[in-house]
């Protein structure tokens, strides 16, 4: 009868404890977060406005009507620093516009080539059109990720 006992002691105790010694995540771990840093080079001017765009999806980066994080920035010394905290490690693309005349669009010729300076991260660029995702795309995996960005 002790031995019983004693069995389904240990039988409970295992049922209690299994889930903490086989999980595969460390329960002191939250999600993990980075900072990224951009440094947008490249602008001919000071005039206008930087319009930031990060997605975190193939979908939203090539959506032109939403954005993960959208940010309109003032331009300084041809050049423009963005820094975002606390985003989930992940893959993420960056769209950058240099929107001079404030229209909110990337303003084209009549060919449709654009007249406006633009870049993505990777430096990626498409044929007729904005790069894909998989061009766009980098991993933040680490506490801070630094990158620049040449608008042209």
């Amino acid at each position: 009868m002790k031995k019983l006992i004693l069995i389904s002691y240990v039988l409970i105790a295992f049922i209690f404890l299994s889930p903490k010694l086989f999980s595969q995540t460390n329960q002191t771990d939250s999600t993990q977060l980075g900072r990224i840093i951009v440094t947008i080079v490249g602008f001919k001017n000071n005039e206008g406005d930087c319009r930031f765009a990060i997605n975190n999806s193939e979908e939203l980066h090539e959506r032109e009507d939403t954005v993960f994080i959208g940010l309109v920035l003032p331009i300084k010394n041809d050049t423009v620093v963005v820094e975002i905290d606390s985003l989930n490690y992940g893959w993420y693309a960056i769209k950058v516009l240099h929107d001079e005349n404030q229209d909110t669009e990337l303003d084209t010729d009549f060919l449709g080539i654009p007249s406006e300076r633009y870049g993505y991260s990777n430096d990626a660029s498409g044929w007729f059109g904005p790069p894909s995702w998989e061009k766009a795309k980098f991993l933040l995996n680490q506490e801070v990720l630094e990158m620049e960005i040449e608008v042209d």
